[in-house]
């Protein structure tokens, strides 16, 4: 070995760092993100049973090819040193006929490095699978990317087939929130990715807005300044739209993790979907009885007492102080006497 040859360890670990990159959160990105209290595995087997069932009904079941065997492999194998050999036998032939037709060539050339750079490209798409998760560098937060270009849609439909049945379907899965864009955690990023959100929002129609940020594992930016620059953003897409707090039409969730932002325009945030929140939506009717149940309980009204029962309880009340009235009396009487029996 040569003293500058590196030891087979270090190309491993440089594969698994290529892997991490490739697995990691980054910007132009669409998927969920799922909240848990601890147990993450957990978590995200829920997830992916819960979005795989109700993505199969949505769009069918997933056509995904399997790895290939070992003897696929072998025949892979071969393919590829026979179109090595073809491609090196094409070179020479390119390198004879370059005096000739050099700008030909050029252009070839071109053409063939777009057709391998597209193939690469068609066999990555291929190993994509529908719901894939990602590391987002945050506790109790799963980021789960996804193929579909609408991921609010499947979210809506999970929700309220909850709510119609009524069951909880997640134990530590609680909040699953649509991301539609991800983007670099800068305010500049930040406003152009929501300008071409608020285009398909509120270009035709003026709503009310709500905005909630949250951040993590990041100390740049600032929420004031956040929300304030979001806020012209949004006026600018439409001038009659107005903040509305309490009852928003729409609520822009923007969640900054570390060093990248995924921002989702959500219908229903508060109601009827309690901030997006699994197992609040599942348990909404009960807590809805309960609060029923301790306001609504009327106190019992007693019955009025009818004109003749008062007259009655009148004419009672008279009699005992009379008579309170002669036993004191009598008592006053009696008082004189035994003295004079005792001065005897």
């Amino acid at each position: 070995m040569g003293k500058n040859k590196r030891r087979k360890s270090y190309y491993i670990q440089s594969a698994k760092r290529q892997k991490r990159r490739d697995s990691c959160l980054g910007p132009d990105m669409i998927g969920f993100l799922c909240m848990c209290n601890g147990h993450e595995r957990e978590c995200v087997q829920e997830s992916y049973n819960l979005l795989n069932e109700f993505a199969n009904e949505l769009y069918g079941k997933e056509e995904f090819q399997a790895q290939n065997t070992p003897k696929e492999a072998m025949s892979d194998n071969k393919d590829n040193k026979e179109e090595e050999k073809e491609k090196s036998e094409e070179t020479k032939k390119k390198e004879d006929s370059e005096s000739e037709e050099d700008d030909l060539d050029i252009d070839a050339a071109i053409k063939a490095d777009v057709s391998e750079l597209q193939k690469d490209g068609d066999k990555k798409e291929r190993r994509r699978r529908r719901f894939q998760q990602v590391e987002c560098a945050a506790k109790n937060c799963i980021f789960i990317s996804t193929t579909l270009e609408n991921p609010l849609e499947l979210s809506m439909k999970i929700m309220d087939s909850i709510l119609e049945t009524q069951k909880q379907r997640t134990k530590k899965l609680l909040r699953m929130i649509p991301v539609q864009k991800t983007c670099k955690a800068f305010q500049k990023d930040i406003e152009g990715a929501l300008e071409t959100l608020a285009k398909s929002y509120f270009e035709k129609e003026s709503k009310t807005y709500c905005i909630v940020s949250k951040i993590r594992n990041n100390s740049l930016i600032k929420r004031e300044d956040l929300t304030q620059s979001l806020i012209s953003v949004l006026q600018g897409a439409n001038s009659e739209n107005a903040p509305d707090l309490k009852t928003p039409d729409v609520v822009v969730n923007v969640d900054v993790i570390k060093n990248v932002c995924c921002l989702s325009i959500l219908p229903g945030y508060f109601t009827p979907y309690c901030k997006y929140n699994l197992v609040g939506i599942a348990n909404k009717n009960k807590e809805q009885e309960k609060e029923q149940g301790e306001n609504g309980t009327d106190k019992v009204k007693e019955p009025e007492p009818k004109v003749e029962d008062v007259a009655e309880s009148e004419e009672v009340v008279n009699d005992e102080t009379s008579k309170s009235n002669n036993q004191e009396n009598n008592e006053k009487d009696t008082k004189p006497e035994d003295d004079e029996m005792k001065e005897a």
